[in-house]
């Protein structure tokens, strides 16, 4: 309901009360309702004579912005932690593509169970995947989920972001934006593959350590947190359902920040240090030792040196 009362509020100035019912098949006394739910939710909606006009509407990711794909979002104005959740609605069978957006999240974490600081006015969601590609290629989602935010917020804000390997969208070494996924498989596919995404939009940083910076910051256009989930989710999906994972890694490599520096990668177990000088075709990190040998590391968390 409230999605095609945001579709005909902004398909003309002013839309009258009478127009409103007839197009939901509703009471006008019922759209007066939503309409006041909806100011109540911070859409500056003004109501006339002549009917009703839209000034200005959050940038809230509420199901309803995401029209026919409305029932695939799951909003909560504060939750422990997206990945939680979507975790839960994955292993009940949700469908591909359902996803869990917070305003904020109290027990965010990144990798290596790191916390996440989740403050207001960040973009914090998991969206739940089902990919049909071999398991030895999965690390190739979080690559391409990077490079495709990275296209996203540069057509929207004009900002020229780089690409830290495996997970981390930069300006200037600041981080911008994180990637985090999850994955149940059996020996020869992916059930299922969360992956959780917080990009820093509204929220100060100025706090943060190491060294973050907002989308806010770094644009003067107006910045719609709604508008790059959108955005992403539609470039995504996409990717997803053509299945072209041969065009990731050269996409990755041409806004790598990490290729050609020196590097420490840690997983759980063990440190591996040395300059990162390639990317493998299933996504490993090829590093170069000082003594000219080289080895590939799969997974874990980058520092550039």
């Amino acid at each position: 309901m409230k999605a095609e009362i945001i579709a005909q509020l902004r398909c003309a100035d002013v839309v009258s009360g009478e127009r409103l019912s007839q197009a939901l098949g509703v009471s006008r006394v019922a759209v007066w309702k939503h309409i006041r739910q909806m100011q109540e939710l911070g859409y500056k909606i003004e109501a006339g004579s002549k009917g009703y006009r839209l000034r200005s509407a959050p940038d809230t990711p509420f199901p309803w912005v995401f029209g026919q794909h409305a029932d695939q979002v799951h909003y909560y104005p504060e939750i422990s932690s997206t990945m939680d959740v979507a975790m839960d609605l994955a292993r009940q069978g949700c469908p591909a593509f359902t996803i869990v957006v917070a305003d904020r999240q109290t027990k965010g974490r990144g990798r290596l169970q790191r916390t996440w600081q989740s403050m207001l006015g960040g973009l914090y969601f998991t969206m739940v995947l089902r990919p049909r590609m071999p398991l030895v290629l999965a690390p190739l989602i979080n690559l391409a989920a990077a490079v495709d935010l990275a296209i996203i917020l540069e057509a929207l804000y004009g900002i020229q972001a780089r690409l830290k390997w495996p997970n981390d969208v930069l300006v200037e070494d600041r981080k911008l934006a994180g990637i985090l996924s999850q994955m149940a498989a059996e020996t020869d596919r992916i059930d299922y593959v969360n992956l959780g995404i917080g990009v820093n939009v509204h929220n100060d940083t100025r706090q943060v350590q190491p060294p973050a910076v907002s989308v806010c910051q770094l644009t003067d256009r107006p910045v719609s947190r709604a508008d790059i989930l959108a955005h992403f989710w539609e470039r995504f999906e996409q990717r997803l359902r053509a299945g072209r994972w041969t065009d990731v890694v050269p996409q990755w490599k041409a806004q790598a920040a990490t290729l050609g520096r020196l590097v420490k990668v840690q997983t759980l177990y063990d440190v591996f240090e040395g300059r990162a000088v390639d990317v493998e075709e299933n996504g490993g990190l090829i590093l170069e030792k000082e003594d000219g040998r080289r080895l590939t590391v799969v997974y874990g968390d980058c520092f550039h040196q």
